[in-house]
């Protein structure tokens, strides 16, 4: 054999070798192969199961084979209109589909809004601070001139200033303004004691006596209250007490003034004010047999340890609610419609009161249920391009496409908002003056979104300055006003999710 030859066959045999596992047939529809990729049904001869070679290639290609489309489409989405006028003209190969663009820009953007957007817990307190400063300020001249005793100006005194500093060192960043309110209360102390010792005669003796009398007062709890409970037992004795006093009252009410709504709402805050008081004392509890005082991340599994507000229970038709007693229904549903709404009912009930004591809870199940709005909105806004431009001779399609790339441009804004709000939180406390610029990109993003809406209406659709000017204005009315109900719906769904 000569060399030529034996260098052939070599070849040959190498060749073989490489290519051993490459079927003859397609293994989807068995065709004869003559290729990388089958003739009748296009299934790429490699098989990524087989070969991991393969199968990280295949990863790499399904995302970036996209044939430079993904970038080619982001790229030209920043010029409004281009790609929908471009897309509807026929040139489609070059853009990735609208559908598929739209799910994962919005996948993408709400995934990185739960990072970006967030509650500290300090902003919760702020807000609860505010709101029980308001009130006791509102009220503390009232309740001064009420007292009768320098003990009851005392005592008032030490009870709202010991709760105020109770909330400032919970509430670093309401600090100054609590310090204000404390201070307040002071003054409006001060001034009813000097009238109280001048319209009393009382002395400089008299006056320190009943000051300190008020200040033991004022720490201990008010016998007979759940408050006041030393143990489990006590708790138990106290809420069945109370239950019995309920129930006791109503009995002794006339027939046409019973309200078994009422008392069951009575005693579900009885009953809610007894756990409270038991998950304090279980916390208190193990505290003391650590030798440590137990960290706030331990104490939900001892229960709410909140009872404010459980006072409150949703109302309607001048009753509380109640899913057996008074619930709510809509006389034109079926039965089992309106039992699912008393379920989502009692749902939110329970899911406010979570809400009000952490609002990240809310924030974040808000996020989660924005994209199944968008979802509702996008064809909904294709619909009024189809009413608005009637005439045009395009089809509802058409108008869906312009749809779905706007909403997949805004989407996209948003996301450049929320990754501004995450390199502020990274870079804005080394760099004070990245803050500056976040604010300022955020800004330029909110004002560019309807200036670019109006300009790719303009380009896409070819009407005249003051005709698109017009339907603009009554597409954007008609889908303000649709998405402010969808926002409602999306909010109370929120509740209902978390």
């Amino acid at each position: 054999m000569s060399a030529t030859t034996e260098a052939t066959a070599a070849s040959a045999g190498h060749g073989h070798d490489h290519d051993h596992d490459r079927p003859s047939h397609c293994e989807n529809c068995r065709a004869d192969l003559h290729g990388h990729y089958c003739h009748e049904c296009g299934q790429s001869v490699h098989n990524p199961v087989r070969n991991f070679g393969h199968a990280v290639e295949e990863v790499f290609e399904s995302f970036w084979h996209l044939d430079g489309r993904v970038f080619r489409t982001l790229r030209d989405l920043l010029s409004p209109g281009k790609v929908a006028r471009d897309y509807l003209a026929g040139h489609r190969v070059r853009y990735l589909p609208p559908l598929r663009l739209f799910v994962i820009a919005s996948v993408l953007t709400f995934f990185v809004a739960q990072f970006a957007i967030h509650v500290e817990t300090a902003t919760h307190f702020d807000i609860d601070t505010a709101q029980s400063t308001t009130v006791r300020l509102g009220n503390v001249k009232k309740q001064m001139r009420a007292a009768q005793s320098v003990v009851e100006v005392e005592e008032l005194r030490a009870r709202i200033v010991g709760e105020l500093r109770v909330a400032a060192a919970a509430a670093p960043v309401a600090r100054s303004t609590i310090e204000a309110s404390i201070a307040g209360v002071q003054r409006q102390a001060d001034k009813r004691i000097e009238a109280l010792r001048a319209e009393q005669g009382l002395s400089a003796q008299d006056v320190a006596s009943q000051r300190a009398e008020g200040d033991r007062l004022a720490a201990a709890p008010k016998p007979g209250s759940m408050e006041a409970a030393k143990d489990l037992a006590e708790v138990e004795r106290l809420r069945d007490a109370r239950i019995a006093r309920l129930r006791d009252e109503h009995a002794a009410q006339a027939a046409g003034l019973r309200d078994a709504s009422t008392l069951a709402a009575q005693i579900r805050v009885a009953n809610a004010e007894a756990g409270c008081r038991i998950a304090q004392l279980q916390i208190g509890h193990a505290a003391s047999s650590e030798g440590a005082r137990a960290h706030d991340k331990d104490r939900a599994r001892y229960g709410e340890t909140d009872c404010d507000g459980m006072d409150d229970p949703i109302s309607f038709n001048g009753k509380p609610w109640d899913a057996k007693t008074n619930p709510l229904t809509v006389t034109w549903w079926p039965r089992f419609a309106n039992d699912w709404l008393n379920r989502q009912v009692g749902k939110g009930e329970a899911n406010f009161q979570r809400a009000t004591k952490d609002p990240a809870l809310y924030i974040h199940a808000l996020i989660g249920a924005i994209p199944s709005a968008l979802f509702l909105m996008v064809p909904i806004f294709a619909l009024l391009l189809k009413i608005a431009y009637l005439g045009s001779g395009r089809g509802y399609l058409e108008h869906l496409v312009v749809a779905l790339y706007s909403h997949t441009y805004l989407c996209l804004a948003l996301l450049a908002m929320f990754v501004l709000m995450l390199l502020g939180d990274a870079i804005a406390p080394h760099w004070a003056g990245f803050a500056w610029i976040k604010g300022l990109g955020i800004g330029l993003l909110w004002l560019w979104m309807p200036i670019y809406l109006l300009l790719m209406e303009k380009r896409v659709y070819a009407n005249g300055w003051a005709l698109t000017l017009l339907r603009y204005t009554l597409i954007g009315g008609a889908y303000f006003f649709l998405m402010s109900l969808a926002t409602a719906g999306i909010m109370a769904a929120a509740i209902v999710r978390m």
